[in-house]
């Protein structure tokens, strides 16, 4: 309390190679906090509440974990993680999902590997889209595995193209009936 700027607790241990910098244990802890860290600041623009940091001096190939969250064998029906917005859960890592409640973003070049099933859930209508030619390519190439697209009751498997020659206005579709045979070929104008 009335300390403006500066640094109210400091820890250095420079020199100390193993072991432990700071220990807290809270066995007998029920509904508490064992850490607790808040604010209510209005000004805080560029500071952080929590920053980690680790940069070594020269290239060093690092074995351990920066940051590390353990549940144990007993630890049931936790979050190991939950970040908020305004008390809304935005992302969650529990111990059997990770729950993300914002559109996401995988900026980096290369392949998104999934092992199971991908489940669109919106009830009116579900896209994959792509900026560039899109191929679906079912198995390895040492085999011969089954493409199958499927529908329920009286589905359709509908196939259509644009035409794109600016002097037509016809375009080209496909329709396979819900037994996956060509039912009939279109020409629409």
């Amino acid at each position: 309390t009335g300390v403006a700027t500066g640094t109210i607790s400091s820890y250095i241990a420079d020199s100390m190679t193993t072991g432990t910098l700071m220990d807290f244990s809270a066995d007998g802890l029920t509904t508490g906090k064992a850490l607790n860290l808040a604010s209510t600041s209005t000004a805080l623009t560029s500071g952080n509440l929590l920053a980690l940091d680790w940069s070594p001096g020269s290239s060093t190939i690092g074995t351990g974990d920066i940051f590390s969250i353990n549940l144990g064998a007993n630890a049931l029906g936790s979050n190991l993680l939950n970040l908020k917005d305004n008390s809304s859960s935005i992302f969650s890592v529990s111990q059997t999902a990770i729950t993300a409640a914002l559109p996401t973003s995988f900026t980096a070049a290369g392949d998104v590997s999934i092992a199971y099933d991908i489940n669109f859930t919106n009830p009116t209508a579900s896209y994959i889209k792509s900026s560039a030619p899109l191929y679906i390519t079912a198995g390895e190439t040492f085999n011969s595995s089954d493409l199958t697209l499927a529908t329920y009751n009286q589905g359709s498997i509908v196939l259509t193209q644009a035409n794109t020659v600016a002097s037509s206005a016809t375009s080209y579709g496909v329709i396979l009936d819900s037994t996956s045979k060509i039912a009939k070929e279109v020409l629409s104008k």
